[in-house]
């Protein structure tokens, strides 16, 4: 891995950092998606498992991240893969957002396909459902996506997040977003569920520290098509802004529904906002809406540049979003432990994690003692003219 990592820098441009500027066959092991099949010189394959929504609520985005887990694989098989010369091979399982189906396929992974890590569970829920299995077995887990605080907080040694958590964004952006874009008196809507709940709190905490008010709170559900009560509420407390959360289906309804009912202040959130299928789904109703996000296209990174190329090869001229750069991150993340582990012993992979110390598509990482990444960009986008821009970014501090 450490060869993978001087050529990745080799080949890629150096840039400025911190400046802005439903798949088919989804269970791909052996694929040439993963790489070129007919290299395995160095000896049998390694098996990662990525648990990912490829159907239900959240396929749209579970796609794009299977699409990233799939880029970072090929990356690192056309590039000497790991332990002189061993493939990564991706099992992919579908946890359908939901809690019992992630860790069924937890168990799957780990007891029928014998994988050597775990990457996944994506949403906050499902993430945690996982999370006990990872421990009952002792396999290491990657999450690339679920931002709830309180899973760095269980204490779970196999356990690793390499995205930040809901609170550290918002308190990179809350006071920009308060005195700049939006006001003092905000309402709310989230997705129900860990995360929404997670972002939603902190938001109103430093909402409240800075002496603002909570007008009202909506919640809904995954799979609700009807908005329009949540949302007439929030339009007669008149607010100041409207701070949301929720992945792609949601998002665009949220967008869609709230500017039929003439909701006009400006919607600030954490999900799917800067995603370009929601921007081609939302059409005009995502326009000059804000979201706190992990990744976007245009950031001036060393590895961007490369991610964005081979993203756009494998999905024939799509451009990336949060969910693929944070599941290629945790793929390059989780290939460098193995790597750098020498084997694939469970705790010497784990014991490796603890010492990362690389370049990911969003700058550097680093896990502090629970397992919590930190030294990457985030950023704040805002949907303009069809696209998500930059408006401002921030580096994610240890804890």
């Amino acid at each position: 891995m450490k060869r993978l990592l001087a050529i990745l820098l080799s080949m890629c441009i150096v840039l400025t950092m911190a400046a802005c500027g439903g798949p088919a066959n989804p269970n791909n092991s052996g694929d040439t998606e993963n790489g070129d099949p007919a290299s395995d010189a160095g000896g049998s394959p390694v098996y990662i498992g990525c648990i990912l929504p490829i159907s239900g609520s959240s396929a749209y985005d579970g796609e794009s991240a299977m699409n990233g887990a799939k880029a970072a694989a090929k990356y690192i098989n056309d590039n000497g893969g790991v332990l002189g010369g061993r493939r990564i091979e991706l099992i992919i399982e579908d946890s359908a957002t939901d809690p019992d189906t992630a860790a069924s396929a937890a168990e799957k992974l780990i007891n029928s396909d014998h994988v050597s890590a775990l990457v996944g569970g994506f949403n906050s829920s499902c993430t945690a459902a996982v999370m006990p299995i990872a421990a009952q077995y002792g396999v290491p887990l990657v999450t690339a996506i679920a931002t709830s605080a309180k899973l760095t907080e269980e204490g779970n040694e196999w356990f690793f997040r390499a995205v930040g958590i809901s609170s550290l964004y918002i308190s990179s952006f809350a006071e920009k977003v308060i005195n700049e874009i939006g006001g003092k008196n905000i309402a709310y809507i989230y997705e129900n569920g860990d995360w929404g709940l997670g972002s939603v709190t902190a938001f109103q905490q430093c909402v409240e520290g800075l002496g603002g008010t909570t007008l009202t709170t909506q919640v809904v559900n995954s799979t609700d098509a009807d908005l329009y009560t949540q949302l007439t509420a929030i339009k007669n407390a008149n607010p100041d802004a409207v701070y949301a959360v929720s992945n792609l289906a949601n998002a665009v309804r949220i967008a869609q529904q709230a500017k039929e009912l003439g909701i006009t202040c400006p919607i600030i959130g954490e999900g799917a906002w800067a995603s370009g299928d929601f921007l081609s789904q939302a059409g005009d109703a995502a326009e000059g809406i804000y979201g706190m996000v992990e990744y976007l296209p245009d950031i001036n990174t060393e590895l961007n540049p490369m991610f964005t190329q081979l993203y756009s090869e494998i999905t024939n001229g799509k451009s990336p979003d949060k969910y693929a750069a944070c599941d290629f991150n945790a793929v390059l993340v989780m290939a460098n432990a193995i790597d750098k582990a020498g084997n694939t012993d469970a705790a010497a992979i784990r014991d490796a994690l603890r010492e990362t110390d690389m370049t990911i598509v969003t700058g550097s990482i680093k896990f502090d003692e629970k397992g919590q990444g930190y030294g990457f960009e985030t950023f704040l986008s805002k949907n303009e003219n069809g696209a998500a821009i930059c408006a401002g970014s921030a580096i994610v501090s240890a804890g």
